[in-house]
């Protein structure tokens, strides 16, 4: 859901429409049609996958059901705005089908499977609006002055209509301000009309003006009377003056309220990144000093686009805490999303086995995050969700385990890499699941100080190349 709700927005290179479909012969035509100046299609797949709908195979069991029953496959090369390419087939219809209840869908998958574009059979509504946002939607600004947007735009895909657009609050501080500017410059404090004809677009951004520090969720709301359902534009903004930039990945659980009280009790200024709305780019690499990743429970824990971020990140040299039960297996094991080699090279940890079925760990004498600490990952006030927690172990002489489960192994380990200079804390388990406040914060603080920079009370001091001076043990 993450992935669908991260890339929604996001305007795609190329548009499928189906021109025709019937569903007695079986013939099937598609056009593909490049909308980007300057992206590139080369022997990606292009497929027709002939659906029946509603077939109730086992109706005490299912009520509804989707089958595929054929499919075309082909490859598109296809470059320069505005060229096309076309595509025709027949399918063979069975007469057990009910036709009534056939459709094609087209659609454009590259080679690591992700799907750019799709087309579908269906009749189009009458009064239809998109939305397309090639800009951020999580801003970063100072705390005074206004901040804007990337120019963000609205097409008209049905009939002629007048549609209403608003900025609405979700929260913020008290004394900010929103509004919007359409594209002749013209700002709007409140809900205001604007018209648009068949296959006609505008563009607008949001102006935002901070009243403090803080952060803010707010959404842009495109809606009219014929609308069957309003176009929603999620948006956040940080004010750039924080400590810590806590991703809270953990799918639809609350698990990031055990890393924000911590981060309260030890006095660290904060953001708050939902992962589900945005995906973290290379583009926010340079707010970020400090990162708590929050990964839960939740599959895919971190996705390609994660994994590049957090290349990009920790190669400036840049201090992460990662906590999450089953990180270790998802990213080895063959049932998961394997990725050994970047797993090991990134976090310099090496996977051993999954649930170790034990949730007693014991911090290493003289270590600077563990010594003295011993931590209970089931019951007290923590979350009690601690189902898998992965065994890992140092992958080399850049880490070092911080904590053991109890007589059998590593269950978290610190690195500094050589190369960057990266400095990571990692946990093979939940830190939501330790059961003791005062552990969670001694926790958490004590690392966070330890992969921190110089704004924290450490005494690690700014190198020549701008990462931290490793020489602190």
């Amino acid at each position: 859901m993450k992935l669908i709700l991260a890339r929604s927005l996001i305007p795609a290179p190329i548009r499928i429409d189906v021109d025709s479909f019937n569903p007695i012969t079986g013939a099937v035509s598609a056009t593909v049609t490049m909308y980007s100046t300057t992206y590139a299609l080369s022997e990606a797949d292009f497929n027709i996958l002939l659906i029946e709908e509603d077939v109730n195979t086992t109706p005490t069991t299912y009520d509804d059901t989707h089958i595929a029953r054929a499919l075309f496959s082909d490859t598109i090369t296809l470059t320069g705005v505005g060229n096309t390419a076309e595509f025709n087939t027949v399918f063979s219809i069975s007469p057990s089908w009910n036709t009534s209840n056939l459709r094609a869908i087209a659609f454009v998958q590259l080679s690591d499977e992700s799907i750019i574009q799709v087309g579908s059979s269906d009749p189009m509504p009458a009064f239809k609006a998109r939305a397309m946002v090639p800009c951020p939607r999580v801003l970063f600004g100072s705390s005074s002055g206004v901040t804007s947007s990337g120019d963000f735009t609205i097409m008209n895909l049905g009939l002629t209509e007048s549609f209403t657009m608003e900025v609405v609050v979700d929260e913020a501080p008290p004394g900010w301000q929103f509004a919007i500017t359409d594209e002749v410059g013209t700002v709007h404090n409140d809900p205001f009309a604007f018209g648009l004809a068949n296959d006609e677009s505008t563009f607008f951004h949001v102006d935002i003006t901070p009243d403090s520090s803080g952060q803010a969720t707010f959404h842009v709301e495109i809606s009219s009377p014929n609308l069957a359902r309003e176009v929603v534009i999620p948006f956040s903004f940080f004010t750039d003056d924080f400590d810590v930039m806590l991703v809270d990945d953990d799918g639809d659980e609350t698990y990031e309220d055990y890393f924000t009280a911590a981060l309260d009790s030890a006095g660290y200024s904060y953001r708050v990144w939902d992962r589900a709305l945005n995906e973290l780019t290379a583009d926010v690499v340079e707010h970020i000093q400090v990162l708590v990743w929050n990964a839960g429970w939740s599959f895919p824990c971190l996705d390609q686009v994660d994994r590049a971020f957090l290349t990009e990140y920790l190669d400036e040299g840049r201090a992460l805490f990662l906590s999450g039960q089953d990180i270790g297996w998802e990213l080895n094991d063959p049932d998961g999303s394997p990725d050994p080699v970047w797993y090991e090279t990134t976090f310099h940890a090496h996977y051993v086995r999954d649930n170790t079925g034990i949730h007693s760990l014991f911090g290493v004498t003289g270590d600077p995050v563990s010594d003295g600490l011993s931590l209970v990952i089931e019951g007290g006030t923590g979350a009690s969700n601690q189902q898998y927690p992965d065994q890992i172990e140092a992958a080399d002489s850049d880490a070092t385990v911080i904590f053991n489960y109890q007589d059998d192994g590593g269950g978290a380990i610190r690195a500094i890499d050589s190369s960057s200079h990266a400095r990571i804390v990692y946990l093979g388990f939940g830190f939501e699941g330790i059961a003791d406040a005062q552990d969670r914060l001694d926790l958490l603080k004590r690392s966070v100080e330890w992969i921190g920079p110089e704004v924290f009370s450490d005494g690690f001091e700014s190198n020549s190349t701008g990462a931290w001076d490793v020489s602190v043990p």
